[in-house]
């Protein structure tokens, strides 16, 4: 069955159906509404549900004539109404749809007169339902980190590997705000309208853009959808049409040009772990989660990086020596067997919640500058980073595993050699070129790739021996 958002011009322009078919679809902004057109035009609005029996108790998912569409401008059109049927505007029929769509929640069938109803009895007494804290809780366990679960050979199934972002979603957008205030959490999940939800998508859209607003939108709809699959009577009050950007306006290109390398540099060197974390993330070109991670057991004194490969990662660059510069930052950095994370965060873990720091890295920037840089997230860093290695004369091959990025095709089933010498060079070029660029104030000329082949380095990044 197709979908369509329904308008009176669409509605006002459908055409006759064949023979003796109906033509149906269903509304994009109102769920269970469907509107239907046979051989003589006649348009006529249905709500499709879950009907409860003569029992009471729910009957199969079934539809109901709301009443015929009749718009207040017809256009000097002729509307076919069946006699004894309401009338209806779109709004109406959408504000019919959801009262009884209220009714079915309570138990009673809106499509049978008021007496048949016995409004005069007691209601059924129903258990109230979950509210979001509970059904998240029950999500979480279930189907993010699938305990208990395994898979069809008995092996233990893996959580998903973007289960700490989902927690911090709910965390700070859904269940509470960013300042810990309480949003949805004692919430009947059934309580939830799509006019909140638009409203949320709203707040943060406004607070953190589009792309956030997305990114908790797609969340919601997960555990909604989730909840839906296990429940007789819930219908998610997400539709088609809530994003708020397209794919095409979320492809970044934004690198930081040679001057904004430099205000950068200086801006993130007067912050704590948050700034150098930051310089790290130019200087290393790996994913941030990975850098944010960063573990002194699996780094070498020489500067050897152990980096861990999570169930289901596609790609990840395995092992690879780091530059001279960038061991420098590393080895500022206190740590101690209790507190072992490279970028040790407040309490046990690494740093986290990286808002109100990168807040204060553009005021730092813009203070630099004179005038506020252009927008820019962390992952920019790592774009620019690839791009400084070409730059540098890095081959694309090799750039491409230093970010870890899966290869595809024949090359990457067919050449296992693991590259370190050659993705140990890129960094160190890529360090000198950041050198080159901080200690320089007009123009940067490029490194040029040496003749000598990386061959010359041994498989543990160490010169041979003469």
């Amino acid at each position: 069955m197709a979908t369509k958002k329904f308008s009176d011009p669409w509605l006002r322009g459908l055409k006759a159906a064949e023979g003796g078919k109906w033509d149906e679809w269903l509304d994009e902004g109102e769920t269970g509404l469907l509107v239907q057109v046979n051989a003589k035009r006649r348009v006529r609005f249905c709500l499709i549900g879950r009907f409860p029996r003569d029992d009471g108790t729910p009957g199969h998912p079934g539809r109901r004539v709301l009443g015929d569409y009749r718009p207040l401008d017809t256009k000097d059109r002729v509307f076919v109404v069946k006699k004894g049927v309401l009338t209806l505007t779109l709004d109406e029929a959408r504000q019919k749809a959801r009262e009884w769509k209220a009714a079915l929640a309570a138990g009673v069938d809106p499509s049978k007169p008021v007496e048949e109803n016995e409004p005069d009895a007691a209601p059924p007494v129903t258990e109230s339902s979950a509210t979001i804290g509970e059904v998240f809780a029950e999500y979480h366990k279930r189907h993010v980190m699938k305990e208990g679960q395994k898979d069809g050979r008995g092996k233990a199934l893996a959580p998903l590997r973007s289960a700490s972002e989902i927690k911090r979603v709910f965390d700070h957008y859904v269940l509470e705000d960013l300042d810990g205030n309480v949003r949805w959490r004692d919430r009947q999940i059934e309580s939830i309208t799509r006019k909140e939800v638009t409203g949320l998508l709203d707040t943060i859209s406004d607070s953190s853009g589009a792309t956030q607003a997305d990114a908790v939108l797609a969340q919601i709809s997960a555990l909604f959808n989730w909840h839906a699959a296990r429940e007789d009577d819930f219908l998610s009050p997400i539709v088609r049409g809530m994003k708020r950007s397209k794919p095409s306006e979320r492809k970044r290109k934004r690198v930081l040009s040679d001057d904004e390398i430099r205000i950068f540099w200086q801006a993130a060197g007067s912050q704590e772990t948050f700034g150098t974390y930051c310089q790290c993330l130019l200087l290393m070109a790996q994913r941030r989660e990975k850098i944010r991670v960063m573990h002194r057991d699996h780094l070498s004194d020489d500067g050897i990086w152990t980096v861990e490969t999570e169930d289901r990662e596609k790609g990840n660059v395995a092992r690879i020596r780091l530059s001279v510069q960038a061991m420098r930052i590393i080895r500022r950095q206190p740590t101690t067997p209790t507190r072992p994370f490279i970028f040790q965060g407040r309490l046990a873990g690494p740093i986290n919640g990286f808002t109100k720091d990168k807040a204060a890295l553009d005021a730092k920037m813009a203070e630099i500058a004179g005038h506020p840089i252009p927008h820019w997230v962390l992952h920019d860093l790592r774009r620019t980073a690839k791009t400084l290695m070409t730059r540098a004369g890095v081959l694309p091959h090799i750039s491409e595993r230093v970010l870890g990025h899966a290869i595809e095709g024949v090359e990457g089933v067919y050449d296992q050699h693991d590259y370190f010498a050659e993705k140990s060079d890129a960094l160190k070029k890529l360090g000198a070129l950041v050198d080159n660029i901080l200690n320089s104030t007009g123009k940067v000329v490029a490194i040029k790739r040496g003749r000598k082949a990386p061959s010359a380095l041994n498989g543990d990044g160490l010169k041979r021996a003469s």
